[in-house]
């Protein structure tokens, strides 16, 4: 076994302890039987299971992602344990399923370069799934966000849409970037010419957020604005896109509440909840007590009181962490998040195919505004928008995405890394200077 593989190892099972640690510290606030902590272990043991496959086909891979995803998972069975068990272990379920199609994943895709050629299917697969949500979606907590077709359980299209619509723009700015950056060079504004060849990333991009504002879906408009604006600038190096990005989410910021009711509720809430107290402003009121009442270190595991603030499992779980877990528990949440991002545009960088790291690039874009955007959100820094904390909140369509997205991630790393004599794509090579 290699000094890599070993460290994987050591760091899973760190995981492992730690969150079984954790769980018998909630049983023993509890009241329930300390040898339930051990299903956390069961989660980490999984996915040891998943690492010791993969690396049965004796391929190269990342040996950082696992073990922050781990982790992250562990710190979210922990808390969601202590809110409501029999979600927890749903959650174990969803998780175990992630674990499998993340290791399908992986494994099926011998090539991850090969998903560059479906860059049009995947963007209209993604397209209709999004307007069958629209059309026949079931609506909850007032948004039409989930698609029942009677043989699976109910589930998210929008998390599945996402890393369709990532690998869609990676591969139309694989092939097409380095072309609008030559047409577009030493000009500011865009020419028509350079507006031809982003022809079908403008239409996906308007179609998309069309859908995702008549859903009501606010959260999932700002991660693809996102996505979008991170891969055209990656794919392009045009800090133009960017400035755009910026002036397009500026000016929807100021004209969505003028035109939407339930995003001038959102802004009202955020600006100033005590203007509806027990409606609106209810769950950023709810998540400043809890951070307040955690303090530095927090009133310890199952001695606080989380369970008062509603959708706490998905959305405002990052609070119940600050009340129970403190400053200190919520710092490392967050540090968790940061690492898996850092090793997400890692495998990026080192990259050596243009869409391999357009690929990376993206789906951590995602994942990072994601944890970015409910950070910010339960910090009442950002308006709350009803997404969930990647890996850590409970929700069974976004485990099961977010493996499917580490598992992606993995194979650019396999497929995509360094390899002795291969110039390296960020780097300056000959036809990028």
């Amino acid at each position: 076994m290699d000094t890599l593989r070993r460290n994987e190892l050591v760091m899973l099972c760190a995981a492992g302890v730690l969150t079984t640690l954790g769980m018998a510290l909630v049983c023993a606030a509890l009241g329930d039987s300390p040898v339930r902590a051990t299903r956390g272990f069961s989660l980490v043991a999984a996915l040891i299971v998943v690492c010791f496959l993969m690396d049965l086909t004796g391929q190269k891979r990342d040996r950082l992602l696992m073990p922050v995803v781990a982790m992250a998972a562990g710190i979210g069975l922990i808390l969601l344990w202590r809110l409501d068990p029999f979600r927890a272990s749903k959650q174990i379920i969803w998780m175990m399923m992630g674990s499998a199609v993340m290791l399908a994943t992986y494994l099926m895709i011998t090539d991850v370069r090969s998903l560059g050629r479906l860059k049009y299917l995947t963007g209209v697969c993604a397209l209709l799934l999004l307007l069958a949500t629209m059309i026949w979606g079931e609506e909850r907590y007032g948004a039409r966000l989930w698609l029942d077709v009677g043989v699976l359980p109910p589930f998210q299209p929008t998390e599945i849409a996402k890393l369709l619509l990532a690998i869609s723009l990676a591969g139309i700015l694989a092939d097409r970037g380095p072309v609008i950056r030559e047409v577009s060079r030493g000009r500011v504004i865009p020419r028509l010419a350079e507006l031809r060849y982003l022809g079908p990333t403008a239409l996906l991009v308007v179609f998309c957020l069309a859908i995702f504002v008549t859903q009501r879906d606010l959260g999932a408009a700002v991660l693809f604005l996102g996505l979008t604006i991170a891969v055209l600038y990656m794919g392009t190096r045009r800090k133009t896109y960017v400035v755009f990005g910026l002036l397009a989410f500026a000016l929807g910021a100021v004209v969505a509440p003028q035109l939407l009711g339930y995003v001038d509720k959102r802004m009202v809430a955020w600006l100033n909840p005590w203007s509806d107290p027990s409606g609106a402003g209810l769950q950023p009121l709810q998540a400043m007590f809890a951070l307040a009442e955690g303090g530095l270190l927090g009133t310890g595991l199952g001695l606080g009181m989380p369970y008062k603030m509603p959708a706490v499992e998905t959305d405002l779980i990052l609070a119940a962490i600050g009340e129970e877990l403190g400053l200190a528990g919520t710092a490392a949440t967050v540090m968790l998040l940061a690492l898996a991002t850092f090793a997400g545009f890692r495998i990026a960088w080192r990259s050596t195919d243009r869409f391999g790291m357009l690929l990376a690039a993206g789906l951590t874009s995602v994942f990072a505004l994601q944890a970015l955007v409910i950070t910010g959100g339960v910090l009442r820094l950002l308006p709350l928008t009803g997404i969930t904390l990647p890996f850590v909140s409970y929700g069974g369509t976004s485990v099961i995405a977010n493996f499917i997205a580490v598992g992606l991630l993995l194979a650019v790393s396999r497929d995509c890394g360094p390899r002795p004599g291969v110039v390296h794509l960020t780097r300056k090579a000959p036809a990028d200077r």
